[in-house]
């Protein structure tokens, strides 16, 4: 394989932290301390964790990309939305309206919304704590020993929500070397970034990591004042101030979308008594404060009130479509600044302790996430045509004990238990047609979750393994729901006193059989089932739809997979091939028929089907060149609907699966142009991604009388997207008893504009169409220097 190799708030004492963190580094006095190597051995080992065990990647018979510390490093990658295809098959975007929500898929599993009562199809995990939801889940982790990305159904050892797998993000530990390091950046949209780390031994047994980052950047998009007028008055002017005043304070904005404002601390502490006993403790603290993204007015129903042929008169007519944008813009008109922002405490303790014949592990977290999402634009002009607003918290509890070892010399065994909690509720009010229409709408619940799982390998004769597991998982779910139609109208009303839960439970199992002829070549056959919890429409809009639950979601999994190394270690391939039944799917409806839902709904089952390709190779010991391929075949065996009669009818063949791309690839070159009698050398970095378009919502292929309300897919179409990111470094310099780097590098370098993501609001809306797109090229400097 190639190099790729919640609590008290953070607050104003973390900001101070990492001010003084970051600052101290630039003087902080230390040693000269060995350097990492600029290219590994050819015969260096991959170690994951994938099978909660070190294992040599070769030998672990599943699906699993690791993205090594060095890789993340030279790109700069610290958050989980700059993974998007670099593992096959693996798809990352931020929601549509929030930058900090990641919509994470694999294999074509996923869940689009955000909400805060709703999991996701891949489990995510920070040193083996899960992070439960997907808002929030984008945030910087620096100083990263390795990214895991394990594909296909991780039921038995990571349980629930890992139905199309699990990320898992592992930091480097504090040790016993003295050693620092400094960055800074600078680059267009006036960005600037710093980063800086501090290890440092206290004792013999104790050892304390710092590390932190400020991003700061201006957005790409301007927001300039009402473009559409109707004689020489801004139209804006004459249908905004139709009311008195916008309930939400909305008026013609200037500024700029897509800003940046983040910072983030890990702060890490070890405690080795003995060689047998490890304590680590970890911290984690990210606050962003920007504007979100642009969305932009893509389109809308030509026909409709919001349409240029519209023939409903003036009194119902709204021209809209003056503001429609088709393809990117660097400018557009709008009513909000849209901010958003969001603040994550993170705590982490493990402790391990190496008994002799079986190694127990302690991992205990507690997260906590405040969200203001403030106004959302929904619409993409100045018009008040919609508005909405998020206010979430967030804070979860898990514990895990864990017990691995062997017996004998043929049998590996990993047996635990687990226990999550999480509690999380979210205020969104919501305005439309000029303050007309106005909602207070909230949600929210909880969950407690037990488990008890294991799974074991057995060496049938050295070269024969086979592997079994077990996960029983137990939970109770609880919602809690409100709407109002203001100033006093209640639509939904489902109190916490009202004790509405339900109960879940599941068995997953897993096996496998593996054969490896050499040490150079491993395959397998593996069987595996995953597990999405049920649950409660928290944005439903009726008491009846809030209380009625929906059934859990299963994936039976076939995977057959070939692990090579060959060419004496400098060449590696892995090839996966699998098949996912999905029953009882779950997905995410949107509606805009009065306030904005998205509901979520067992629509039936779907097969997918693909492979994938992983390639690397190191022709010479200053070349690295690896590579991936995925193909996949996604459709629907059944897709349950009602239709404008009441009627249950069957429209798998009419409808499309969401974030699900056919092809994906990617290219990443690592060479070493130059090397210098000092160890300084020129490092060249190209990056190339490829996927193919997916559709955004299962929407209709083709839309038909008995779902007038069901928008075209093609309408929420992501269009293809190739970037091609470039960069050149001069590394490892002498600086006295430290060495340094300084490079340039450009992102998007083509400067390619795609949409990427999107709402269509339906007929009920005049088909009022929002679309965002990638951001464009960016390009900078930064310089380095370690100690």
């Amino acid at each position: 394989m190639d190099d790729r190799r919640h609590g008290p708030r953070g607050g104003l004492y973390s900001r101070h932290l990492i001010t003084i963190g970051v600052a101290g580094l630039s003087i902080f006095p230390a040693p000269a301390l060995a350097q990492q190597s600029a290219q590994a051995s050819v015969d260096d080992e991959i170690i994951v964790t994938a099978q909660r065990r070190e294992q040599n990647l070769l030998d672990v018979p599943i699906a699993v990309t690791a993205l090594q510390g060095r890789f993340l490093q030279d790109r700069s990658i610290t958050t989980i939305d700059n993974l998007s295809a670099l593992a096959p098959g693996l798809l990352v975007s931020s929601t549509a309206t929030q930058p900090n929500n990641a919509q994470l898929s694999i294999r074509g599993s996923v869940q689009q919304n955000g909400s805060i009562i709703l999991d996701p199809s891949v489990g995510l995990y920070l040193d083996g704590v899960y992070i439960g939801k997907a808002q929030g889940s984008i945030f910087d982790i620096n100083d990263l020993e390795r990214v895991e990305v394990l594909r296909g159904p991780q039921g038995t050892l990571y349980g629930r929500n890992t139905l199309a797998g699990a990320i898992s993000f592992i930091t480097r530990k504090p040790d016993d070397q003295l050693r620092a390091s400094a960055e800074a950046g600078f680059g267009n949209y006036d960005a600037h970034t710093i980063r800086g780390l501090v290890n440092v031994p206290l004792s013999e047994h104790l050892f304390v990591k710092l590390s932190g980052m400020t991003f700061k950047r201006d957005g790409n998009v301007r927001l300039v004042p009402d473009s559409a007028a109707i004689g020489g008055t801004p139209l804006g002017f004459i249908y905004n101030n139709s009311v008195v005043g916008h309930p939400q304070g909305g008026g013609a904005q200037t500024g700029q979308a897509g800003t940046r404002n983040r910072q983030s601390l890990l702060a890490q502490v070890r405690y080795a008594p003995s060689t047998d006993l490890t304590v680590d403790y970890s911290y984690d603290y990210s606050r962003t404060r920007g504007n979100a993204d642009a969305s932009q007015l893509d389109s809308v129903d030509p026909n409709g009130f919001l349409g240029a042929n519209c023939a409903l008169g003036p009194a119902v007519c709204i021209p809209a479509y003056l503001y429609v944008q088709p393809k990117y813009s660097k400018t557009m008109s709008s009513d909000y600044t849209h901010l958003d922002r969001i603040e994550i405490n993170g705590h982490g303790l493990t402790v391990t302790w190496n008994t002799g014949p079986v190694t127990l592990k302690s991992i205990t977290g507690y997260r906590k996430m405040d969200y203001d999402g403030a106004v959302v634009e929904l619409d993409g002009t100045p018009l008040w045509l919609a508005s909405g607003g998020l206010d979430t918290k967030y804070k979860s509890f898990s514990q895990e004990l864990q017990a691995t070892g062997t017996i004998g010399d043929r049998l590996n065994y990993v047996a635990g238990l687990y226990y999550f909690w999480d509690d999380g509720f979210t205020r969104s009010p919501q305005s439309f047609f000029f303050g007309a229409v106005n909602y207070d709408t909230s949600w929210g619940g909880t969950t407690k979750a037990y488990a008890i799982y294991g799974q074991a390998d057995y060496k049938i004769t050295d070269r024969i393994v086979v592997t079994a597991g077990l996960r029983y998982t137990k939970e109770r779910k609880t919602v809690v729901r409100s709407s109002i139609l203001l100033p006093n109208t209640v639509l939904v009303d489902v109190r916490k006193s009202d004790g509405v839960s339900k109960d879940f439970s599941a068995l997953n199992p897993t096996i496998v059989l593996a054969y490896k002829p050499s040490d150079r070549l491993n395959t397998y056959v593996k069987f595996a089932q995953g597990y999405r919890s049920g649950g409660f429409n928290g944005e439903a809009t009726s008491n009846i739809a809030t209380t009625t639950p929906f059934r859990p979601e299963t994936i039976n999994s076939i995977e057959a997979g070939l692990k090579t190394s060959w060419w004496n270690g400098r060449a590696d391939l892995n090839i996966a091939a699998f098949h996912n039944h999905h029953r009882n799917m779950q997905l995410s409806v949107f509606t805009a028929t009065s306030s904005l839902a998205s509901l979520l709904q067992n629509a039936g089952s779907a097969n997918m089907k693909g492979v994938e390709v992983e390639v690397s190779a190191r022709p010479a010991q200053a070349l690295r060149v690896s590579g991936n391929l995925a193909y996949l075949d996604a459709s629907y065996s059944s897709y349950r609907d009602t239709n404008a009669l009441g009627t249950v009818v069957d429209v798998a063949d009419n409808r499309t699966i969401p974030h699900a791309p056919k092809y994906q690839a990617a290219l990443n070159v690592d060479l070493r142009a130059f090397q210098g009698s000092d160890g300084d050398n020129l490092h060249l970095i190209f990056d190339a991604r490829y996927t193919s378009s997916y559709y955004l919502y299962a929407y209709a292929k083709t839309p038909t009388a008995d779902f007038p309300l069901v928008p075209p897919s093609s309408s929420v179409k992501a269009q293809s997207l190739t970037l091609l990111d470039l960069q050149l470094r001069y590394e490892d310099i002498p600086l006295g008893r430290s060495k340094g780097w300084i490079g340039a590098w450009t992102r998007n370098l083509a400067n390619t504009h795609r949409k990427v993501n999107g709402i269509n609001f339906g007929a009920q809306f005049g088909g009022l169409n929002i679309a965002n797109y990638n951001e464009p090229r960016t390009y900078g400097v930064s310089a380095g220097i370690r100690w």
